[in-house]
C-alpha cells in the first residue's frame, strides 16, 4: 500500500460504522456534508487533541 501526503482544503462530515463480516473488520465511511463552519486550522492531525469547536 503507498501513501499519497495531501494538504487539506476542506473539513467534511462523514459517519461511520464498524462492521464485522465473515471475521474481517470493515469501516465504511458515508459522506454526510461540507463544513463550512469549520476551517483545517479547527481540526486537530489525526490521532492529536480534539476538535476546537467554532464561535457561535
Amino acid at each position: 500500500m503507498v501513501a499519497v501526503l495531501v494538504r487539506p482544503e476542506l473539513v467534511l462530515e462523514v459517519s461511520a460504522d464498524r462492521a464485522v463480516d465473515r471475521g474481517a473488520f470493515h469501516h465504511p465511511l458515508r459522506f454526510k456534508r461540507l463544513r463550512l463552519d469549520v476551517t483545517v486550522e479547527d481540526v486537530p492531525r489525526f490521532g492529536v487533541g480534539r476538535l476546537r469547536r467554532p464561535a457561535e
